[in-house]
Parts: structure tokens; sequence; C-alpha cells
């Protein structure tokens, strides 16, 4: 997949140079194409980190707010982020566009007739070993051999006519490339041990062209910093943190770019100049685009907050009107026959007989300890007094009299069923006091 992306890349590097017939001026075109396309991509990640850094006030009252909870700190800025529709890292992506380019582009020039001509690995194996049969030397350093071996192929005759019979049927693919600029060899890699190697144009040129690296992204940096303070200004806390961030820039890019120059081909060395101007040009651009804008964007910030602040404001007003409504409700005789209802109901709640310690349902909802009557205890050895129990129950009206029944009162099975349990209770009770009266006779 990369390699694919890679030699689309490389086609459209060849295509430039076979239009210009310069390698350098291919590099510069393709450079400022690629700015081009990516042009609105880079103007809309500096709009985001104007936009974020808008947002610091609010941030800043967050961390006020919840800084001693994390969790809700990062919930709360996450839906600040939400609600102004800003992605915090969409300031940092498009820096990393021209770092992923560098990369690949690289790739291209280290390897031309891989990427560029579309050789297989092979193939350039055996290119390789025809022209070192040849006594031609191509170097200690493997990773630029196949450069230097596309740079021979333009200057020397046999070295094109033995790369093109060992690749065969792929030989029209071969390319010229004159890596020759300014009477530098793009396809070296410069030193900075200058003194090691005689003093001409085309040794020392290749020593100071690094240097210019870090001369122009210098210049860019400093450009983009006063671009920066002149569309979102300074504002204390934040200006000295914005300040601490290009105080690291200025001192890691400009180190990281002369270690590039010193250990890539010069030809990326003419990709890293060209880049830092164009993106010198882009940021005034830019800036011209968005001048007044941050002053815009931060009131809008500000608008929405209040507006959510009052939206805040409103939804805890509907709550106490709310409650307001329910509690004046309460006060109308309706209410109050309500609340007595529901009162009433609480009260038949067998809570108390359900209660067993703390636990108030320990023996259910439904528990009610007077469900079924006690039956009053009679020792089975006394003796039934039948006229006593007959008497009692005629008084109670329950039963009629003696002669009128036709089987014995004992036996209790043949009571009439609609005697009630309560009925029953008051007979028996009635027996006792007879039993218990008699006896004290």
């Amino acid at each position: 997949m990369i390699t694919a992306f890679l030699r689309i890349f490389g086609k459209l590097l060849l295509w430039i140079y076979q239009f210009c017939h310069s390698y350098a001026l291919s590099l510069i075109l393709f450079t400022l194409l690629t700015k081009i396309l990516l042009f609105y991509f880079s103007y809309q990640g500096k709009k985001s980190m104007m936009q974020t850094t808008a947002m610091q006030g609010e941030i800043e009252k967050l961390k006020k707010q919840f800084g001693k909870d994390q969790a809700r700190l990062n919930e709360e800025t996450q839906k600040l982020y939400e609600r102004e529709g800003v992605n915090p890292m969409g300031g940092c992506v498009w820096m990393m566009v021209p770092m992923v380019i560098l990369m690949g582009l690289y790739y291209i020039i280290r390897r031309p007739m891989f990427y560029m001509m579309a050789l297989s690995n092979d193939e350039i194996t055996a290119a390789m070993e025809a022209v070192e049969k040849l006594g031609v030397n191509l170097g200690t350093n493997a990773a630029y051999k196949e450069m230097t071996l596309a740079g021979l192929m333009n200057s020397d005759t046999s070295v094109w006519n033995a790369v093109a019979g060992a690749v065969g049927d792929s030989a029209s693919k071969l390319a010229h490339i004159d890596f020759h600029w300014l009477g530098l060899d793009l396809a070296q890699v410069p030193t900075w041990k200058f003194w090691t190697q005689e003093l001409k144009w085309s040794n020392i040129g290749l020593t100071l062209i690094p240097v210019v690296v870090v001369l122009v992204s210098l210049l860019y940096t400093q450009l983009s910093q006063k671009t920066n303070q002149m569309n979102m200004g300074k504002t204390g806390e934040q200006n000295e943190s914005v300040t601490q961030t290009n105080r690291t820039m200025m001192i890691m890019m400009p180190l990281m770019y002369l270690w590039f120059g010193y250990i890539m081909p010069a030809g990326m060395c003419v990709y890293m100049i060209f880049n830092s101007l164009f993106m010198a040009i882009q940021e005034v651009i830019c800036a011209w685009m968005l001048r007044g804008k941050f002053a815009e964007i931060q009131a809008a910030t500000e608008r929405r907050a209040l507006e959510a602040k009052e939206e805040e404001k409103r939804r805890k007003a509907e709550i106490a009107a709310r409650r307001a409504e329910e509690a004046a409700r309460m006060k109308t005789k309706k209410g109050r026959q309500l609340a007595k209802q529901q009162k009433k109901t609480s009260k038949d709640r067998p809570t108390e007989f359900t209660r067993v310690g703390v636990r108030a349902y320990a023996r259910g909802r439904a528990y009610d300890p007077n469900r079924y009557p006690v039956t009053p205890y009679r020792d089975p050895q006394d003796v039934l007094d039948e006229a006593a129990l007959e008497a009692a129950l005629s008084s109670k009206g329950k039963l009629p009299p003696a002669e009128e029944v036709e089987e014995p009162v004992d036996q209790i099975q043949d009571l009439p069923e609609t005697v009630e349990v309560q009925n029953a209770e008051e007979a028996f009770d009635a027996i006792n006091e007879e039993i218990n009266g008699g006896e004290e006779e």
C-alpha cells in the first residue's frame, strides 16, 4: 500500500523532471504543488488553532471549578469542544503533514530506480551487479548505491548499456536524470568535515547547504510567531505558554533540520529550503485571510458561553417553578384530599408488623398478624359439659333449643356452615366461663 502510494509520487516527480529537465527545479515544483493542494487543510488547521486559543479563558474557568475532579474536568472540557465544534488536535495535524511528505520524499530520492522508474528489486540488484563487473565503484553506503547508479547512467554510456542489458524488457522504463544544480551534485550526501575534502565549490556548497536549511527554517519560525501574535494577540498566562512552546521549537527544529541535512542526499536539502520558503508565504496569506477573525471567534465563544449559562439558569428556573406549582397544588382542596388518601394508604401498609429490626419488610409487605384467628386452648382431657355448651349457644341465638336438635351437639362438624369464626370464638369463650364457674362452685 505504501509502496504503491510512493510510486505515484515518484511518477509525478519524474513527469515534472521530464517537463523541466532540471532535478532541482522538479523538486521545487513538486514542493509548490503539494503546498497548493494542501493549502485548504493548512488554513483550516490555522483557524482551528485560533479557535482553541480563543477557548483558553473558558478552559481556565473549568480548571478552577473542577480542578480537583479530573474526570469531571475532562468531561466538561469535551462538552466545551463539542459545543464550539473544535477539534483540539486540528491545529497540530496540519503541522505534521510536511514531516510526512519529507519522509516519503526521502525514500523517493534515495531510490529513484524503484519509485520513479518502477523497476523491481531483483532488476535493480542485477543492474548493480552488472555495473560493478565493469569495475565501477558505487560507494560504501548501501542506502545510496541506487542513487549513485542513477547518476552514472546519465553521465556514462557504458553504465547505461550495462543496466539496460541487466533489466531486459524493463529497459524502456529507464530514464536519464541529471542530479547537478548550481555546480552541486544533489545525489551526494553533504559532510560537515569540509577540511577533509578539496576546497572547491562542489564540496563547499554541499557543506553549506544544510546551514542554509537551518537559516530558512528559523526565518519561517520567526514569521509564524509574528503572524500568530498579530492575529491572536497576547493574553497573560496563555502568551507565556505559547512563548515557552515557541522557544522549544526554535531550538529543536533547527537542530533536527541540521541533522537531516548531513545524513540525507543534498536533494532533500533543496526540498527543505523551498518547503520553508513556501510555508512562510503560506503563513502570510493565512494571516491576511484570518485578520480580525480572532476577535470574532473569541466574541462568538463568549457569546455561546453566555447562552449556555442562560440555558442552565432557565432549566433551573423551570425546575423551581414545577416544584412551586406542586406545592401550591397540594394546598388546594383536591390536593389535600390526595394527600390524605396517600397518608391513609401509607397507614394501611403493615410496616410495623413486617419490620424486624432495621429491615422494614422482613416478613413481606402483605404480612398481617390478625389474618388468622387464635383458637382458645382447651385441655382435651376435660369433660365437655354439653348442657353448658347448649345453653351458651342458645343464649347467643346461634342454635335452636336442645329438643329441636336432631343430632348431638358435640359433633362440631355438623354445625351450620354459616357460623362465622368470630361467633365460634365467642361461643368457646362462653363455654369456658361456664366450665370455670362450675368448678368454682
